[in-house]
């Protein structure tokens, strides 16, 4: 009658996700992983990395970085939900307008089509900036092509909608915005004109669906290669420059990006800007 006295309580789901975020000890594996697949390393933001993977683990009710690993090699939408978490960046139009400025003066003067690579593009910042300064210094739209990649899939999305906070337009002239923006409710949208110039892809760039993007005249790379380590840098580079159309492309990259010049790269100075060409 009263065996209700010995019955063992069973425990809730909530205790059980509390028992199971206990396994959430080291995340090395699991960083390891995602460093062998994606080429980012997290050597100086591991205590941060490690919050956003229990985070992420639990939206995904993943209860142990052991469960995460094994998922990463089999999983290929937890794999992209954990790049997305890991690799998104602050950015905002024309963040490098010296360098632009300096792509447009060389675009302005050519008569053929110029193609420019963004690797990565993020959420469409950069590319639309130089498609912007572009289409403002009279070159036409039937010469500009700009492809931007990212490996964070969501990003990628948001810059295809093209939308943007004025946080993002904070150094962007009024005069430009009035000019290629549309004014929403709470955001400021690219026209249309502009979006046209530019086509969006979420690739890795270790992945060999970059080489089918085609050649380009000028690559740009910022802050992506402040992720790699030294091997990973000299690879990474190796990759752009098989993606110049000819010893004369330019390629722009980052002020932290490397400190020594990758022994694919010639490095050159024109009027306070650094860029670089391939050997």
């Amino acid at each position: 009658m009263f065996g209700w006295l010995n019955t063992k309580k069973v425990p809730k789901a909530d205790d059980q996700i509390r028992q199971n975020v206990e396994n959430f000890v080291n995340p090395k594996a699991v960083l390891e992983k995602f460093t062998a697949i994606t080429g980012i390393h997290f050597n100086q933001k591991e205590s941060i990395t490690a919050s956003k993977l229990i985070y992420f683990c639990r939206n995904n009710h993943i209860f142990s970085f052991d469960e995460l690993y094994r998922c990463l090699e089999n999983d290929n939408e937890i794999l992209e939900g954990l790049i997305n978490v890991l690799t998104v960046n602050e950015t905002y139009f024309f963040r490098e307008a010296r360098q632009i400025n300096f792509l447009v003066d060389k675009v302005v003067s050519r008569k053929e089509k110029v193609r420019i690579l963004c690797a990565p593009g993020s959420s469409g910042e950069e590319p639309y900036s130089i498609a912007i300064a572009l289409l403002d210094r009279g070159v036409s739209a039937l010469k500009i092509e700009i492809v931007s990649l990212d490996i964070n899939s969501e990003v990628t999305l948001l810059a295809r909608e093209g939308h943007y906070t004025a946080r993002s337009l904070h150094k962007t002239t009024q005069e430009l915005q009035e000019k290629y923006f549309i004014k929403e409710e709470n955001t400021l949208r690219v026209r249309d004109d502009v979006k046209r110039l530019v086509t969006f892809h979420t690739i890795n760039i270790f992945d060999e669906r970059l080489f089918e993007l085609g050649k380009f005249d000028m690559i740009f790379s910022r802050n992506m290669l402040i992720y790699f380590d030294e091997p990973t840098v000299a690879k990474a580079v190796e990759r752009l420059g098989r993606l110049s159309r000819t010893k004369e492309s330019l390629l722009f990259f980052g002020h932290a990006d490397f400190v020594k010049t990758p022994v694919a790269l010639v490095e050159h100075y024109d009027d306070g800007i650094k860029f670089y060409t391939i050997v």
